[in-house]
Parts: C-alpha cells; sequence; structure tokens
C-alpha cells in the first residue's frame, strides 16, 4: 500500500494565513455575485477592501526581510504578479524622502496588462462606464500605505472594461490627491451594517411618503374632476399643494390656463420659451417641436417640465411646471405630480370633448337643416334657434371657409374638413364667441351673429388656422349682413362668391367685390355667360392648357392696369414671353388690351366669371 504519512503542506505564512488558489473564471462569477446582490457601488467598496487586505498581508511579510522602502517598493509587482490578478505590470515612480525612513512625496504611473478583473466584468457585464479593476486597485494601495507608513492611493485613470486601450493608474499620496479622491476614499472605510440598514430604512420611509403623497395628491385631483372642477380649478389645486408656478397650454403654447404667477410674468415666460423653441427647430421650418412625453425645457431665466395632455391617443395640449432663475431646480420627484395633472386635465377634457362634440354636431346638423330648407317656417327655425342659445331674429353674417394643402391641388377628404371645422369650434368656444358651424358642399360654413366684430373674429379665426395647420393655405369668404333668417341662401350664396373671388386677398368680404357682386347678385347669370362667350370664345377654343395659360396672363395683366414689370413678376416671365402672350391675346379676341374702356369691360367679365365658379385662376 502507498505510503500517504507525508501530507501536502500548503503555503502558509508564519501568522498562520493560508493562501487560497483560485481561477479567474472563478473569481468573476464571485464578483458577479456581488455586483447582482449587493450593488456596483457596494461591490466597489468590497472589492477595494479585498485587494487592500490582500496587499497588507503580503507587504507585512516582505517588511520581514527587508527594511529599505526602495526594496520593498520594487518587489510589489513580483509580489502582485503572484497573485495571478494580472500577466504584467509596468511601472515607474518618484519618491521624495524626509530621510531615510521616512517619505515625503511619491508619484508613480504605470498600467497592468491583461487585468483578470476587467476581462472577467466584460464578460458578465458589458462595457462599463467607469474603470472596474477594484481589486487590482485596493492591492497597490494597501501595499504602497503599509511599506510607505503613508496613505498612498492608486487611481485606476482608463480602463479596457472601459473601451480604453489599456488599464492604466495612478499612485499619489493621499494628501497630493487634494479633493479629487474624496469620493473614491469613501469605498475603502468598511460601513456598519447597522448604520447601512438604519439608512436603508429612512430611505424607504422617505419612499413611503413620498408615494402617500402623489396618493394624496392624485386623490384629490381625481376628486376636483369628478366634482365638477374645470381647468382653472385644477391648476389652482396643483399650485396650492406643491406651491410650483403651472400652466396648461395647447399645442401653440397658447394659454389656456395658469396659476402661481401674474398675466404680465407669464406673458413674458410664454414669450421666452416660445423663441427659444423655434429658435432651436429652425430646421424644421421655423415650427414648435411636439412633445410626446415629459420633457425638461431650459432657457436663460426660466426651466421648465412639460409633459404631455393625451386624449383618445392624441396629444392635445401641455402641462407645464414652471421653475423661475432663482428657484431651486426641478426634482425628480415633480415628474411624478405633474403626470398626474396631466391626466386629471385629460379625463376633463375627454369629458368635455365627448360633451362638446355632441353639441357641435347638433348644432352643425341644425345649420346644414337651415340650408337645405328643411324647415317649414322661419318661426320654427327661430325657435330652434333659441333651444340653442342662439337668436336668429337679429341680423347676423355667413363665413365659408377653403384650404389647400401647400403644393397639392387634391381634394380635401371630408375627415381633414371636420378636424378643421372642430379647431375653429374650440377657438371660438375658449374665445367666448357664438357661431353655428357646419358644412355644406365641400366649404366650411359659419352662421356668425352680428354681435360679434366679424371682420376681426373672422382674422383671428384666420391666424389660428395658420398656425395650427402651417402647412395649408386657407381662404375665407363673408356675406353682406343679414336682416332675415328666410333669406339665409341668398347670404350663403355671397359668402361663396366672396370665397372664390379671394385670391390676393386671403379674407374677402362680399360688399368689396362692387359692381361684380351687384352683378351677381341681380341674378344675370345667363346673360354674364353670354356676353363672356361672345367676348372671349377664341380663348375657350383652345386646349386646356394653353386656355388656362393665357386666361391668367389676361386676368393677371388687366389686375394691374396693364403694367409689364408687376405682371412679369407676378407671371415670373420674361419680358419677350410676356408681350408674346398679350399679342397673341389680342389677336384671338380682337381687342386692344391697352383700351380702357375694352380692358375694363374684359376685367369685369372675368371676375364675374371667378364669382360664378366658371373660371378658376
Amino acid at each position: 500500500m502507498a505510503n500517504f504519512s507525508k501530507a501536502y503542506k500548503p503555503n502558509t505564512t508564519e501568522d498562520g494565513n493560508k493562501k487560497i488558489v483560485s481561477t479567474s473564471a472563478a473569481f468573476g462569477f464571485l464578483r458577479k455575485g456581488l455586483i447582482e446582490n449587493l450593488g456596483t457601488k457596494r461591490a466597489k467598496g468590497f472589492l477595494l477592501r479585498y485587494g487592500w487586505n490582500l496587499a497588507v498581508s503580503d507587504a507585512e511579510e516582505a517588511m520581514k526581510t527587508s527594511s529599505s522602502i526602495n526594496d520593498l517598493l520594487n518587489q510589489a509587482s513580483i509580489l502582485h504578479l503572484s497573485t495571478g490578478h494580472i500577466r504584467e505590470i509596468q511601472s515607474e515612480r518618484i519618491i521624495e524622502m524626509s530621510d531615510s525612513e521616512t517619505i515625503k512625496s511619491i508619484l508613480g504611473k504605470g498600467k497592468w496588462i491583461d487585468s483578470f478583473e476587467a476581462i472577467e466584468h466584460l464578460k458578465h457585464h458589458g462595457k462599463s462606464d467607469i474603470p472596474v479593476c477594484h481589486t487590482l486597485t485596493g492591492y497597490a494601495s494597501g501595499y504602497m500605505s503599509t511599506v510607505c507608513r503613508k496613505s498612498v492611493i492608486v487611481k485606476e485613470i482608463s480602463c479596457i472594461a472601459k473601451g480604453d486601450a489599456e488599464c492604466c493608474f495612478e499612485a499619489r499620496m493621499q494628501e497630493d490627491w487634494g479633493t479629487e479622491i474624496q469620493e473614491e476614499l469613501k469605498f475603502y472605510h468598511e460601513s456598519n451594517i447597522i448604520e447601512e440598514l438604519e439608512y436603508t430604512y429612512e430611505q424607504l420611509l422617505e419612499q413611503r411618503n413620498y408615494i402617500e403623497t402623489v396618493s394624496k395628491f392624485h386623490k384629490k385631483l381625481t376628486e376636483s374632476v369628478s366634482n365638477g372642477s374645470n381647468l382653472q380649478d385644477i391648476a389652482d389645486s396643483s399650485y396650492k399643494l406643491l406651491r410650483i408656478p403651472i400652466s396648461i397650454e395647447d399645442l401653440s403654447f397658447q394659454k389656456i390656463v395658469y396659476a402661481g404667477m401674474n398675466e404680465e410674468e407669464y406673458i413674458r415666460l410664454n414669450k421666452n420659451l416660445k423663441e427659444n423653441l423655434i429658435r432651436k427647430n429652425r430646421n424644421n421650418h421655423n415650427l414648435l417641436p411636439l412633445f410626446n412625453e415629459t420633457t425638461r425645457i431650459k432657457t436663460d431665466n426660466q426651466e421648465r417640465l412639460i409633459t404631455p395632455i393625451v386624449v383618445q391617443k392624441k396629444v392635445i395640449g401641455y402641462c407645464t411646471f414652471l421653475y423661475l432663475k432663482d428657484a431651486v431646480k426641478s426634482a425628480e420627484n415633480d415628474i411624478m405630480f405633474i403626470e398626474r395633472v396631466a391626466n386629471a386635465a385629460s379625463l376633463y377634457l375627454l369629458n368635455e370633448k365627448t360633451s362638446f362634440e355632441a353639441l357641435e354636431k347638433m348644432k352643425g346638423y341644425f345649420l346644414e337643416q337651415i340650408l337645405k330648407g328643411q324647415y317649414s317656417t322661419s318661426a320654427e327655425v327661430i325657435k330652434r334657434g333659441r333651444h340653442m342659445g342662439f337668436d336668429l331674429e337679429k341680423p347676423f353674417y355667413i363665413a365659408a371657409i377653403d384650404y389647400k394643402e401647400k403644393g397639392k391641388t387634391t381634394q380635401n377628404s371630408f375627415d381633414h374638413y371636420d378636424q378643421k371645422l372642430e379647431t375653429i369650434a374650440k377657438y371660438l368656444d375658449i374665445q367666448g364667441y357664438k357661431a353655428l358651424i357646419g358644412q355644406y358642399e365641400g366649404k366650411i360654413i359659419m352662421l356668425i351673429p352680428e354681435n360679434a366684430k366679424i371682420f376681426p373674429t373672422i382674422e383671428k379665426i384666420f391666424r389660428h388656422l395658420e398656425t395650427t395647420y402651417p402647412y395649408c393655405q386657407f381662404k375665407i369668404g363673408i356675406s353682406d349682413k343679414s336682416e332675415d333668417i328666410e333669406s339665409v341662401l341668398d347670404y350663403l350664396e355671397e359668402s361663396l362668391i366672396a370665397l372664390r373671388m379671394s385670391t390676393d386677398k386671403k379674407i374677402n368680404g362680399f360688399k368689396d367685390l362692387g359692381i361684380v357682386g351687384v352683378l351677381i347678385n341681380s341674378k344675370n347669370v345667363s346673360g354674364i355667360k353670354k356676353i363672356a362667350k361672345q367676348e372671349l370664345d377664341p380663348l375657350y377654343k383652345l386646349s386646356n392648357g394653353k386656355q388656362k395659360e393665357l386666361l391668367k396672363t389676361l386676368y393677371v395683366f388687366l389686375s394691374n392696369g396693364g403694367k409689364l414689370q408687376q405682371t412679369m413678376d407676378d407671371l415670373s416671365l420674361s419680358m419677350s414671353g410676356l408681350m408674346y402672350r398679350i399679342n397673341k391675346i389680342e389677336t384671338l379676341i380682337n381687342k386692344d388690351l391697352r383700351d380702357s374702356t375694352q380692358s375694363y369691360q374684359l376685367l369685369l367679365i372675368l371676375d364675374s366669371l371667378m364669382a360664378l365658379g366658371e373660371l378658376e385662376i
């Protein structure tokens, strides 16, 4: 039988410390477990202290055979290599001594080659944002501090786990690092588990209190909406509870309500925000950006926390916390509050939208019935109007609105008209204007009471539409004042005539048409068409493309009073090209376009044809 009396004697220090052999892979799994269970910061502290204690043991063993600091520091590389943590180390150092045994300063630099710690970190966790060779750093710091009898701190400057080319380090006396390593030093001091538990408990208590506060806040807002509060009530309640200025605005950052600031301050901050957003969004045609999630925005004199208000999966506005330049900056916790305010606003607006749409549909259907003559008497119309809050015995105007998308000539869909109609109705509601709004023969039609200042009101609507839909070109025709609901169709026709005559002028009143309006309104339609055929028949016989080209040239030339330069600019033609067309027109219709009598008659005919919808320039 074999003799087992000679047992294997492990590598043991004089004080009984046994050196345990392990693999880098096994240590990698241990390291992975530490990070996953303790978290990155606590694991870093553990690994730094582990490396430090390992080095202290090696340094104390080395100091038993030598007292020379230089000799002991030279042994550091050999001892570090013996741990298997690295394949090779390259370093250099400059030491200044006060005397033979006392170090005054030390500056060391070097690099660890093939750090097992960096390799294992990449394997288990992927790329890191910070250096990860914590055990190596702790070892180097612990060894140098022990043999130098002064605190020497090693800091990893670059790391392959971070994406750097090499794992490099620097060593200095603790006091020589200054404030650069204040945070790093905390990792070398082991935390008392009781203190950590107390800290964790305090954090949990703080989080619980915060969640309770948010829950109470949300409950109050929900109750406020359920009890019939409006958006102003919601804003006021939020400011009262949080003491943070708040605003609720539409997609163009137009005010709906605000609280916690005066009007002058709100206008100033709002103007500053819009200018800032447009400046940053210049690549997108100077439009305001759309925010689909909670976003922080900073300008030179304010900070905003903006969250979208979403109704039926569509962003319709924003809820904003405002932090002034001299105020405390927005906290992460405020996000939960602002999002709950936005939710409350969404609930309110969803309810309003449903009620508003139902009412507007009723009003639109009522207007459609009036225009289609579905009421037998005017008394019946007036009675129904009173139920809807409209006194149709009083004078009114009819306005017709049409649009086209810039660069497109295709017919607009009814869905798009519905969208624009809803935008107008909401705007009028916010501004406190009353009107019946509906669709008629592909146009948006409005019946507006006389008490509204018609042209200023229409101009405001026009500007709002242009701001909301910058990719569309709108035009509006307005009738004369009607005194009697029975003649509503005549005034509808006036608004459509004015709409057709809206060329350069985007808002056109029927009364501005002058003699053309009188001619059309006196029902001389057949006579106008007959005269037009007699005077312009040679042009009508041309091909469609050529006919449009020459008719447009004729109209622009006559509208400009025969001014060649202005006509050239409007049509983007050369002088020779313009003269060729004018000569051709004069030859075809046998007219002298420079004769004021003949030119006036022709312009009148063209204006009348446009008003009748027979001609489009």
